[in-house]
């Protein structure tokens, strides 16, 4: 069978699905991001908050969480359950105005990557630079390296390895220290696999600073 989802306008540029494949979420041209019910292939919801098409995006493995790339210079991560930005990840320092966004910047991002407990994301843009960035912290990238022309970028399952793709055919491997989680952010992961939407989260019995904490509402004083 072949369902086919209708609401983009515009060439979808990437698509992904949430770990239990309950949600799909699809982004491309003019500032577009989707999301939709696999089990109805309805659209739920449009995410607002791109000023430029969308290239990329990737939930994080617990499903709790989405993010974009953008030509208009920004990664973002979402509550797609919510529709709600939690952060913005600028590649350019101060942020370009949005008629700079929307257009030609030389800062395009091509693509972004969650690492495999959602705690980084690495991007890879036009200026030739992969960042890696620590979730909980968007003032500046934790690690840049040059890598001229990259276009794709993945990690390993075990996060240690970062793959890099290029417009000249090669692909680059990066290697990258994986820190030890702490106990609080992996019973975070493990919770929200079982509990993924963020409307549910309410209803569990446990205190208001727990479930903010939960629902990655305070990224500074939890991380």
């Amino acid at each position: 069978m072949i369902v086919t989802l209708k609401g983009h306008t515009r060439p979808v540029r990437g698509c992904g699905f949430s770990h239990d494949a309950s949600l799909l979420a699809s982004v491309g041209d003019g500032c577009a991001v989707l999301l939709w019910d696999m089990k109805t292939y309805k659209r739920i919801r449009k995410l607002t908050g791109h000023y430029n098409d969308v290239v990329a995006c990737e939930f994080s493995s617990d499903g709790a969480l989405l993010v974009t790339a953008s030509r208009d210079t920004k990664a973002i991560i979402w509550d797609p359950h919510l529709g709600i930005v939690l952060k913005e990840f600028f590649h350019m320092s101060p942020p370009p105005p949005k008629i700079l966004a929307g257009g030609a910047n030389h800062t395009w991002l091509r693509d972004v990557a969650f690492s495999p407990f959602g705690t980084h994301i690495m991007t890879v843009a036009d200026d030739n630079q992969c960042r890696f960035w620590n979730v909980f912290d968007n003032s500046s990238p934790k690690f840049v390296t040059v890598l001229p022309d990259s276009i794709s970028c993945c990690f390993s399952p075990d996060g240690r390895v970062a793959a890099v793709g290029s417009k000249n055919g090669s692909v680059h491997f990066i290697s990258y220290p994986v820190s030890v989680q702490k106990l609080a952010q992996l019973c975070r992961h493990v919770i929200r696999r079982i509990v993924q939407n963020t409307n549910n989260i309410d209803r569990l019995s446990v205190p208001l600073p727990l479930k903010r904490y939960l629902m990655y509402r305070d990224f500074e004083t939890f991380g």
